[in-house]
């Protein structure tokens, strides 16, 4: 019989894919002894980038983040007022799971740790988090320059509504399909280091991770509809780690939009960022960047401390 461990350890046919990427992935999650939800979850993520599971989180845990963040805001008064956007409304936490146990407890909840552990193909772990009251209204983008790894495609953003989120608040939207087209990052930054040899390396970063999400933007809407997801309180969209997504524009940038994104990959593969994404060579992983503690049975990574970002 075709048992889970097998079709975990199975190499794929090229080292950098995910499986949910083989031509035969379909076939395969029909053949693996596992859940109906972690089922629909790998058939959503093959065909559309996107899954939601449904009522994962129960609200009282919901809630319980929204109170610890109100308790943390008023413990640090003074640092939340000086990470006020132009709208008065606080920035996107960082890594808030290291300070509250109930964002904790989400990061890692077991059910759906275990449909990550079969999207995976390898046992996940939490890299970090964002905590957001307000919706981002962020264009469309692919995370992997941030959450780069090797071999690639080994990340997906977690993400738990707090609260239902209406159209005024800018829900989240995506490209449906958008995950299949290729954009290398190398050539980009090396066109830059040709047309600006005397930047200093960080200048030539930046503009090369603006010309990589440029061609995202503009490339994006040639492969798929794009969809804005309804999502309510305790739901949990999944999306594949190449999905071009973003905040749809809130019609009330007043209305909050209470969700956690924990940004998960397998425990043996490191995530960095964007400066490896553009000029990391060879098959081999960067060195590694951060150790791990445990909670609720699972690795939680030490890659930053609790801080708005920037």
């Amino acid at each position: 019989m075709f048992g889970l461990k097998s079709l975990l350890r199975r190499p794929p046919a090229r080292p950098e894919a995910l499986w949910l990427d083989e031509p035969d992935a379909l076939a395969r999650v029909e053949r693996a002894p596992v859940s109906e939800a972690a089922k629909q979850a790998a058939r959503d993520l093959i065909v559309d980038g996107f899954t939601v599971l449904r009522g994962a989180i129960p609200g009282e845990l919901c809630q319980q983040v929204i109170d610890d963040y109100a308790r943390y805001g008023a413990e640090n008064a003074d640092y939340v007022a000086a990470n006020l956007d132009e709208l008065a409304r606080e920035k996107r936490l960082v890594n808030f799971h290291h300070w509250s146990k109930a964002e904790e407890a989400i990061a890692t909840d077991a059910g759906v740790m275990s449909v990550l552990d079969f999207l995976f193909g390898e046992r996940a772990c939490v890299y970090t988090s964002l905590t957001f009251k307000y919706g981002t209204q962020q264009p469309i983008h692919r995370d992997t320059p941030h959450f780069a790894t090797w071999p690639g495609s080994r990340f997906f953003g977690v993400w738990t509504a707090l609260e239902d989120t209406p159209p005024e608040a800018g829900p989240l939207m995506y490209v449906r399909g958008g995950h299949r087209f290729p954009v290398e990052p190398r050539p980009v930054f090396e066109a830059v280091q040709a047309e600006h040899p005397d930047w200093t390396r960080e200048d030539q970063l930046n503009l090369a991770l603006d010309r990589w999400n440029g061609l995202i933007i503009q490339q994006a809407p040639d492969h798929g509809e794009l969809v804005v997801a309804p999502i309510r309180r305790g739901d949990v969209a999944i999306w594949h780690p190449q999905l071009p997504h973003g905040g749809s524009p809130a019609q009330d940038p007043t209305r909050t939009r209470w969700s956690v994104v924990v940004h998960c990959a397998p425990e043996g593969v490191q995530v960095h960022q964007h400066d490896r994404f553009f000029t990391h060579a060879g098959p081999g992983a960067p060195p590694d960047r951060y150790r791990f503690r445990e909670a609720h049975g699972r690795k939680i990574a030490l890659a930053g401390e609790v801080a708005y970002q920037a």
